[in-house]
């Protein structure tokens, strides 16, 4: 944990002769000074008698005070007074038996007597609880049997986790250690499309606590949870939907012991707005189409056409080549007699692009769907051209015409009817 921010601990020792003061707390501290040198920040050593309430509600306190791993000692055998394992089991939201069973392995190796203990692990929120034997070897070698996958564990109760393999052959957009607010801003910063889920109210005694979040992106999850599998299965089977809504809305997700409200926030790049010709009715298309959402492009390969307020609405370049057309892209050409409009349509039928039209009416356009034809492209590829484009509104204006495409555009990204004029 060299170079990373400390993680708070804290060392329980649960022993009726270490409360009473009549047994030296050999054990807690050579639990503490083993953290310590693990990287951790000890900052709390209690202790505490053998009952069950009072193990119990120290757990809980300290969870709550937000100390990132408490390791307990003593308490884990067959005793009448062992009750470390019963108080840590109604403490937290869900156990980790691969810690508890690494641990009495490592004991086994040196004692037959290590198949005897009882410890449990578990998480309680981002807390990580994990029982240890009561003698300082024991103690000291179950810790040490877990110690290299402790920072791993913290990290994925944190919410700070890359999930599944494609994140894990690519560490950098995640880095280790970072929180899921990071991950969030990077994943916004490569343009990808995610979706934050946060529990914001929680009935009965489900296993999640109000705050915390799974991002999901495209793929799948990409980093936290909502306390299980469950719930975090509900968000990602929510978030297509609420990625193609483009807004937030709350979801009820049932358990067993109870519910979670969550609220889904879909953090969405702006759609690429493509559009073709450097004419007034692009000029006030480029100049309307951020406060919808779109990220205008303007494509003109004439530069004498391209003017002053064209460059100050959008970028302006010669052709495609650099675009990176996905399949929330729009295109539109502005201009039918523009040289390339044919090819360009091909191309762009071909390519994932969600919308493509072109501006002129039907007598104009029929050259283009006779070309496309004779370039080999299939009916239902032709049939996703829009042209006339946009909504009927009567327009005649450049601003109106403008106006009519982008309601179009709309209504195309919500799945509305509209009043299409290609479909009169």
């Amino acid at each position: 944990m060299a170079g990373e921010q400390q993680r708070r601990a804290a060392v329980v020792t649960v022993s009726d002769g270490v409360a009473a003061g009549v047994r030296d707390d050999a054990s807690g501290r050579a639990v503490a000074d083993a953290l310590v040198a693990a990287g951790f920040e000890v900052a709390r050593r209690e202790v505490v008698p053998d009952e069950r309430d009072r193990i119990s509600g120290l757990l809980r306190s300290l969870s709550d005070e937000g100390v990132a791993l408490i390791a307990t000692t003593g308490g884990t055998g067959l005793g009448p007074r062992d009750v470390t394992p019963e108080a840590t089991r109604s403490v937290i939201d869900r156990e980790a038996p691969g810690l508890a069973e690494e641990m009495r392995g490592a004991g086994r190796a040196g004692t037959p007597f290590a198949a005897l203990s009882r410890g449990i692990a578990g998480s309680r929120g981002s807390t990580l609880i994990v029982n240890l034997p009561g003698s300082e070897r024991g103690a000291t070698e179950s810790l040490a049997a877990i110690a290299a996958v402790l920072p791993h564990a913290l990290d994925l109760l944190a919410g700070a986790t890359a999930h599944g393999p494609a994140d894990a052959t690519n560490p950098a957009p995640h880095a280790h250690g970072s929180s899921i607010e990071e991950e969030l801003t990077r994943r916004r910063a490569a343009g990808e499309n995610v979706v934050m889920a946060t529990a914001v109210r929680v009935q009965g005694s489900p296993p999640c606590r109000v705050g915390m979040k799974i991002l999901v992106g495209n793929k799948g999850p990409v980093a936290g949870t909502l306390g299980c599998a469950e719930f975090d299965a509900a968000a990602i089977g929510d978030s297509p939907g609420v990625l193609l809504d483009a807004r937030p809305t709350m979801r009820t997700y049932e358990h067993e012991l109870g519910s979670v409200e969550v609220y889904l926030e879909p953090f969405v790049r702006p759609a690429l707005l493509i559009a073709f010709s450097a004419t007034p009715v692009a000029l006030h298309l480029t100049r309307w189409a951020p406060e919808l959402g779109f990220d205008p492009v303007v494509v003109e390969s004439r530069s004498e056409r391209v003017t002053p307020e064209h460059r100050a609405a959008a970028r302006v370049q010669s052709s495609v080549e650099g675009l990176s057309i996905e399949r929330d892209t729009v295109a539109v050409h502005t201009d039918h007699d523009a040289p390339g409009v044919a090819e360009s349509v091909a191309a762009l039928l071909r390519s994932p692009a969600r919308f493509v039209g072109v501006m002129g009416s039907r007598r104009h356009v029929a050259p283009y769907l006779q070309a496309l034809r004779d370039a080999g492209l299939t009916d239902e590829e032709i049939g996703r051209l829009r042209s006339p484009v946009g909504i009927d509104l009567g327009a005649r204006t450049a601003e109106e015409i403008a106006l009519s495409i982008l309601a179009g555009l709309v209504a195309d990204r919500r799945g509305a009817e509209g009043g299409w004029l290609d479909r009169r």
